[in-house]
């Protein structure tokens, strides 16, 4: 029977009491040190939302260890906010937690009893005190709930507001609000004049572009406060109707 020599004894045991020791000082760190413990709690991408808000929310124990913060809850925890489209919670050792937020932007405001916010994806929220109101325009005529309930019409406002941005983002300065009127057709009421402008329902590029082409005439813009309506919906003309 062959016996393990002194020496393979000997590094052996060097191999077990270093292996111990290894154990032991990461015992250390973890547990007995500030090292590794979540002391950092890091938020990104929040405009609108409060930091500290989110932090309340998070309720991260900056006291535990880095490996205990369960991210998959926190993410879900995170996203009951309404105003959050997506949450990505992450480690970043030693002492990090990382917290990114993307948060539901306005396409349009709806003027109700309140004021409205309405994303891209057609999600009617309050409006927060954080959201400026100049950079997007306002929609009238219509409850939120009815929008709610009129998926139609919702998605019809979104992509007459991202058709104008795609045509001119410059015509948003020329008008104060989009209004809902009979059979939810959209009409465009102008700053100056409140002079009502007809789109209708389709060829919004087209009509869209003659618009802005129009309001790059200077008296054609000096004479807005006299003008009633604009009317697009015919074919290769522009009607202006006047007031009185």
């Amino acid at each position: 029977m062959l016996y393990p020599s002194p020496k393979l004894v000997a590094i052996l045991g060097l191999l077990a009491l270093a292996g111990y020791g290894v154990y032991r000082g990461s015992n250390y760190l973890m547990y007995r040190t500030s090292l590794f413990r979540a002391e950092t709690v890091r938020i990104t991408g929040n405009r609108f939302i409060d930091t500290q808000e989110i932090r309340k929310a998070a309720k991260i124990d900056t006291t535990q260890i880095m490996y205990k913060v369960n991210v998959e809850e926190l993410n879900k925890t995170l996203l009951k906010n309404a105003y959050f489209r997506g949450v990505s919670v992450s480690r970043v050792m030693p002492a990090t937690i990382l917290i990114n937020v993307q948060e539901r932007e306005p396409v349009f405001y709806l003027a109700d009893k309140a004021l409205y916010m309405v994303d891209e994806e057609g999600v009617i929220l309050k409006k927060l005190p954080s959201m400026p109101m100049s950079k997007y325009p306002l929609v009238t005529g219509i409850t939120a709930r009815e929008l709610a309930k009129d998926s139609l019409a919702l998605q019809e406002i979104i992509g007459v507001v991202q058709k104008i941005r795609e045509v001119d983002r410059n015509l948003f300065s020329f008008i104060s609000e989009i209004n809902l009127g009979k059979n939810h057709e959209p009409e465009l009421i102008l700053v100056k004049g409140a002079a009502r402008v007809k789109i209708g329902r389709e060829k919004h590029y087209q009509r869209l572009y003659l618009l802005s082409q129009l309001l790059e005439k200077e008296p054609v813009v000096g004479q807005l406060p006299a003008i009633r309506q604009i009317d697009l919906t015919f074919e290769e003309r522009i009607v202006l109707r006047k007031k009185g």
